[in-house]
């Protein structure tokens, strides 16, 4: 009996490896439907409530939803003349920081005093516009974001997952009490709405605190004088919503370019500590505070969730890794048979 017993274990735990790896498999290959659902069920979150209230003061549904949608196209003309005002100009300023480049590099060359013939000469005339085409920069975006046409085909796709879930909320929880027993369906309905409540405050702090960092940053920037401050104080907005190291990585940006204009300087000294402390005070001091409880997700296991997400969807898996994983803590506390799952995610 104890063999037939340990023959099942066995059984289950190799059935359950196959079904992770082809879930994975799946997710990775079916990428394009399912970010833009992810990314849909992102805003989803996001929007969900403020629609609520507008519906709750009687504004008709397709009134909001159109209001909506015309928000989210004025908000992303905004940011995309943002980033393409901000990649312009560092075309515009390439010339400038080669020059810069080339004269640190020899700078420094001359101070070690490399027994090279004709190095410095060699390192003088290298054509950094040749080497490193700024035209190139629009390829760049272009393979991160795909061809334009890929693009606004994937926006499309998340606004319309999007519509579709705001305005099928609530006919949903109706199907559901029609579906299942009055127990079952509040049950569920309670899990949906734990979810979506936790998700949602989340989100909402997460965005707050990533403004509030972006925004000091960037006003440090420009008081040292830094070039490109939009557009770096847009990379720590987006990236900081990676936690842990996604802030760190955005930084860099800045600081390189303070490094080529400034030098090794105390403007620069002065901007990357500022930077640094900003970014440690809000991120391990403020934001632990309002989002701990609410939140409540070890660090090992958002280490682990950033690492599966990214390999399977990249940057945008990253950045909904933790949404994700939060979901996933609500649901099994609500399912009796996974809640020691909960209790190994939690914090506590």
């Amino acid at each position: 009996m104890d063999k037939q017993n340990s023959d099942l274990y066995a059984i289950k735990i190799f059935t359950g490896f196959i079904v992770m790896v082809l879930l994975v498999i799946i997710l990775k290959a079916l990428k394009n439907i399912f970010i833009p659902f992810f990314m849909a069920l992102l805003l989803y979150f996001f929007f969900n409530r403020p629609v609520r209230k507008l519906l709750k003061l009687k504004i008709p549904l397709p009134l909001v939803l159109i209001s909506l949608l015309v928000s989210i196209f004025i908000a992303l003309y905004f940011f995309g003349m943002l980033i393409y005002a901000s990649v312009s100009s560092f075309v515009d300023r390439f010339p400038e920081y080669s020059g810069h480049f080339t004269t640190m590099i020899t700078g420094l060359l001359e101070r070690l005093e490399i027994p090279i013939k004709d190095l410095n000469s060699y390192v003088a005339n290298i054509n950094w516009e040749q080497i490193i085409n700024p035209s190139k920069v629009t390829a760049i975006i272009s393979s991160t974001f795909g061809d334009i046409g890929g693009f606004i085909g994937d926006l499309l796709l998340v606004l319309l997952f999007l519509m579709f879930m705001l305005a099928g909320r609530e006919s949903m929880l109706r199907r559901l009490k029609k579906a299942f027993i009055e127990d079952r369906a509040e049950k569920i309905g309670n899990i949906i709405n734990s979810v979506e409540n936790q998700v949602q405050s989340y989100l909402l702090i997460k965005t707050l605190v990533n403004l509030s960092v972006a925004t000091i940053c960037g006003f440090i920037m420009f008081i040292g004088g830094f070039d490109f401050v939009i557009f770096a104080a847009l990379l720590i907005f987006f990236l900081s919503f990676i936690p842990n190291f996604g802030s760190i990585v955005a930084t860099l940006f800045p600081v390189l370019t303070g490094f080529i204009k400034f030098g090794f300087s105390f403007r620069l000294i002065a901007v990357t500590l500022g930077l640094m402390v900003t970014q440690f005070i809000i991120g391990n001091v403020f934001e632990p505070k309002i989002t701990g409880k609410s939140l409540d997700i070890s660090p090992i296991v958002i280490m682990m969730s950033l690492i599966f997400w990214g390999y399977v969807w990249g940057i945008v898996g990253m950045i909904l890794a933790v949404p994700l994983t939060s979901a996933m803590k609500i649901i099994f506390q609500n399912i009796p048979t996974l809640s020691p799952l909960a209790e190994i995610i939690s914090s506590d």
